[in-house]
């Protein structure tokens, strides 16, 4: 994993920072939310394509350029969040357009980290605009369904700030055919796609001429319901269910039972604007998604705050109880050599075992964990695990991954020493996992607690890179062994030019440091070959090896389970 040979710097790539980020359109920001002060990086103007920016020092400046309708804005993405900050900042991603001038629109990826202030609201944000597409007006910028949904989004603008006014409510469900997926592997696309327009039919049936309707993707559909107040939503949900599962769908395989789900948000009580409004209709379909037998959920603020979560999943109390009663298990995915393909290493990735023989996610409970401070606890109890194993299995070698919250804790370092102490050969076969947060939060603890993670014999991995604020610089400084770039790079490599060069440019510097690489979320055989030919080392996604669930229950347990 060490000892690569260190290439010199390509020739073709810029010799300075700020050169490579504005080569490949990005530009970092920090947004004092409180004093709503925004601070740009110093190649921000030429990203967007101003002479300078200093007309744009505030969020509210800033948001005067963003094309209405065009998707949510930062401040909405920020300042809606449904999000506690528990100390290690809350992430956020979002896709919008800017028009810098009258004739230029461009769009824009914003993601980043927002940070609370002493009464819990988004004090501070440090984020990254990247330039996704930059075209002149007249010509077409959204992605498919993008433009339905833009479209839809003007035509309703009016109504959701009429609704403020005058106190006429607007609301609007965000709809999903239930199974679509399996409908399209059991019936094929064409039959499923007769099913969909089955279903569009008989909504339309119920719909009143001065509703607003659309279909954006391939299973999400946007109704806007003029002067529906809440308690008369949910008659309406009940009424459009019934239209469309009242008979089943015929089909040249048969007749086909249909259900719809529904997520309901209303203006002005949920949102003050079309984006965000829709945005929470989509928050609360993602809620009936998660409620076996629900067909529709109204939004309700309280549900976020609670952190309603997918079934099998438990809730911030319960993480003492899954401790004892020995629900934390992981999942091995494996780490393979580029070139060859073999098992280099793998990654333990959290689970839950249910009662019930279901098994959790990480996704599915770790926000719970963080809002309850206990995720300390769960990267230790995985650690202990992940030791038993490397005991058990000499020939193996294992990640494990670790919050900044657990970095910060006093037990961690102790608790690692106690493990590598008791078992000698583990130390080398074991890698640690830290995400590019720590080094934003305080980089001067996190080198110390890396220096001695390093002491003990252990690697030390760079988790998502790419995806934050993390420099050069900090991997310079810090005692890095693997770089791990984010996947979101990588799924698009196929179809995205600035992807391409931004992974072979984190490539390259990676190497020139002496650094190991990882790709995750390799998906298909071309972006494998893709990466192993930029010289990336190891490749780890779904179509590297799934991962596979590691018990310490009784074989017949361990069946029952997995």
């Amino acid at each position: 994993m060490s000892g690569l040979a260190q290439p010199r710097l390509p020739d073709h790539l810029p010799s300075d920072p700020r050169g490579i980020l504005t080569s490949i359109g990005v530009a970092v920001y920090d947004w004092d939310i409180a004093a709503d002060r925004l601070t740009w990086a110093p190649n921000a103007a030429e990203v967007i394509g101003l002479q300078d920016l200093s007309a744009f020092s505030s969020g509210r400046d800033f948001a005067g350029i963003v094309e209405p309708g065009s998707g949510i804005a930062r401040s909405e993405a920020i300042l809606g969040s449904a999000v506690r900050d528990e100390g290690s900042g809350v992430p956020y991603s979002t896709r919008y357009a800017v028009r810098p001038t009258p004739h230029r629109l461009i769009l824009v990826e914003d993601t980043g980290r927002w940070y609370a202030g002493a009464d819990g609201r988004p004090a501070v944000a440090h984020g990254m605009l990247r330039i996704s597409q930059a075209e002149s007006e007249g010509q077409a910028h959204e992605g498919p369904g993008q433009r339905e949904r833009t479209a839809f989004l003007r035509q309703i603008a009016g109504d959701v700030g009429e609704a403020s006014r005058s106190r006429r409510p607007l609301t609007v469900f965000a709809i999903a055919i239930e199974n679509l997926s399996q409908l399209n592997d059991e019936l094929g696309f064409d039959g499923a796609d007769q099913v969909v327009q089955e279903v569009l039919a008989r909504m339309r049936v119920v719909m009143r001429r001065r509703d607003g309707f659309t279909r954006y993707s391939g299973n999400r559909f946007a109704l806007a319901l003029r002067a529906c107040p809440p308690d008369q939503a949910r008659i309406a949900a009940e009424r459009l269910n019934a239209a469309v599962s009242g008979a089943p769908v015929a089909t040249a395989q048969g007749p086909v039972a249909v259900r719809i789900l529904i997520g309901g948000a209303t203006a002005p009580d949920h949102a003050l604007d079309a984006a965000g409004l829709l945005r929470r209709a989509e928050q609360s379909l993602a809620v009936v998604k998660r409620r076996s037998g629900a067909s529709f959920v109204h939004y309700d603020p309280e549900i976020f705050r609670s952190g309603e979560r997918p079934a099998g999943s438990q809730g911030a109390l319960d993480v003492i109880g899954l401790l004892n009663a020995r629900r934390i298990a992981f999942a091995r995915q494996p780490v393979v050599d580029a070139s060859t393909r073999e098992v280099v290493f793998s990654e333990a990735l959290l689970r839950i075992t249910g009662e019930d023989g279901r098994v959790a996610t990480a996704g599915d409970v770790v926000p719970a964990m963080e809002r309850s401070g206990l995720v300390p606890l769960v990267d230790m109890r995985i650690l202990e695990l992940a030791a038993e194993r490397l005991a058990r299995h000499p020939e193996e070698r294992l990640s494990v991954n670790i919050s900044p919250l657990t970095l910060e804790s006093p037990d961690w370092l102790a608790t690692l020493a106690a493990h590598v102490g008791r078992r000698s050969d583990i130390a080398s076969r074991l890698i640690v996992e830290v995400t590019e947060t720590v080094a934003i939060r305080d980089p001067d603890m996190a080198r110390r607690k890396l220096d001695a993670m390093k002491a003990l014999g252990v690697t030390i991995a760079i988790d998502d890179f790419g995806a934050g604020h993390t420099s050069f610089r900090h991997l310079r400084n810090f005692p890095v062994d693997i770089v791990k770039i984010d996947g979101a790079f990588i799924q698009n490599l196929s179809r995205s030019t600035n992807d391409r060069f931004f992974v072979q440019t984190l490539i390259d510097l990676a190497h020139h440091l002496g650094l190991s690489t990882v790709a995750e979320w390799v998906e298909d055989e071309e972006t494998a070959r893709m990466l192993a030919k930029w010289g990336v080392d190891y490749l780890q996604g779904d179509y590297c090896g799934l991962p596979r669930l590691s018990l310490e229950a009784p074989p017949r347990e361990a069946a029952r389970v997995a």
